[in-house]
């Protein structure tokens, strides 16, 4: 079978809500990253483009929209496709199998979400921040027994109670992911990855060239002190539950072979992927599952995973997958998660395995493993393989 490789991966700056991509408009963001990837020195004629977006703001194909945009020729197919948080990697999963069955050549993949112009994400932000000011919150008894598969933060709050992971410790997990990101920023170890966005704000041209959260004062007295944001005597709160934002993130993918023959260096191959959903009494459980199927599927065992990115929509659920597989923490989420960059929903999962894909260039890894979750207790994870 044919192997998918990624020819360039890059991706804007995560902006917070309101934050400064709010300036630029959902198609024109996605443009400027599609734009990045195909600046390469050899000619490629891509076939199709696959976009993933949880909640886009265009109906009418966000993806068909954006490579017009661009000044694609309009004989390219696009697509845009829904999987909820995992929606970007869905969109990695279709174009990579296409290339595997020799249906496409080369393949755009995208991922973008714009939560402050989403009226849908904005309306459920705001109903859980009345519920909170209000006082209106339900206690864990009242929700116990009528938790659905889509309840994602009373899901883990039942992971905090089954697991006995404290509030306490949820905290000390997202105070570290913080301090990895400040640093990583600090090194400049996300500087290949993003692409600056230029945009106009009061009449006058700005510029977002790094990742809008790492600019906010949140000091570990905040986090340690902030009310719960669900539950009356629950342990999420603004901080360990990941802060949704405005990303956009894009990859060229190309054949292999082909990328070879062209001339071409390509930055990673993908060596698997793999998809999963559990049953509801394995709530919160499917990250890990799909970790163990992608290994025995490969058979790659843990310690052949140089590095791990693990999605942190809630700390919690990242802490249980981890002490669930046993990894090897110092190889986690090495330049923080989500918890400290953002969390652009069905872009999250594109935008990890880019920050993956440069850091395992840079340390000179053989493999990488990235794993989301989606709503509705399914999972999907990627290896990559670098040949370089």
């Amino acid at each position: 079978m044919k192997k998918a490789a990624v020819i360039a991966a890059c991706r804007s700056p995560i902006s917070k809500i309101p934050g400064e991509l709010n300036y630029i408009g959902e198609i024109e963001l996605l443009a400027e990253v599609f734009k990045a990837v195909i600046k390469i020195n050899k000619p490629l004629t891509i076939d199709e483009a696959i976009v993933g977006s949880s909640f886009p703001i265009e109906r009418d194909n966000l993806s068909r929209k954006a490579i017009l945009s661009v000044g694609l020729p309009p004989t390219i197919s696009a697509t845009t496709v829904n999987k909820t948080c995992a929606s970007s990697d869905e969109a990695l999963a279709i174009a990579c199998h296409k290339i595997q069955c020799e249906n496409e050549k080369t393949m755009l993949v995208g991922g973008i979400e714009k939560v402050s112009n989403s009226s849908y994400a904005l309306h459920y932000m705001k109903k859980n921040i009345k519920k909170t000011i209000r006082n209106r919150m339900p206690t864990f008894n009242d929700i116990r027994h009528n938790i659905l598969e889509n309840d994602m933060t009373y899901i883990c709050e039942r992971l905090s109670r089954t697991h006995n992971i404290t509030r306490q410790m949820q905290d000390e997990y997202t105070i570290d992911s913080m301090k990895k990101a400040i640093h990583a920023n600090k090194q400049k170890h996300f500087r290949d990855e993003i692409v600056p966005i230029r945009y106009k704000k009061d009449k006058q041209e700005h510029e977002l060239y790094m990742d809008e959260l790492l600019l906010s004062d949140r000091s570990q007295h905040d986090i340690i002190s902030a009310p719960p944001m669900f539950l009356k005597d629950g342990v999420l709160t603004q901080y360990n539950a990941a802060t949704m934002c405005d990303c956009a993130a894009a990859m060229l993918i190309a054949e292999y072979d082909r990328a070879l023959h062209m001339g071409l260096n390509p930055l990673v191959v993908v060596h698997a992927m793999e998809t999963i959903g559990v049953a509801n009494d394995r709530m919160g459980h499917a990250m890990a599952k799909c970790v163990e199927r992608i290994l025995k599927k490969s058979a790659l065992k843990k310690s052949d995973i140089d590095l791990y990115e693990i999605n942190e929509s809630f700390a919690v659920q990242a802490m249980v997958t981890i002490d669930s597989l046993g990894l090897d923490k110092s190889k986690v989420n090495v330049n923080g998660g989500n918890l400290a960059l953002g969390y652009p929903i069905g872009a999250t999962g594109l935008r990890m395995d880019i920050t993956l894909i440069h850091e395992m260039l840079r340390r000179n890894s053989k493999y990488g493993l990235s794993v989301m979750s989606a709503g509705g207790n399914m999972a999907q994870a990627v290896i990559f393989e670098n040949r370089r």
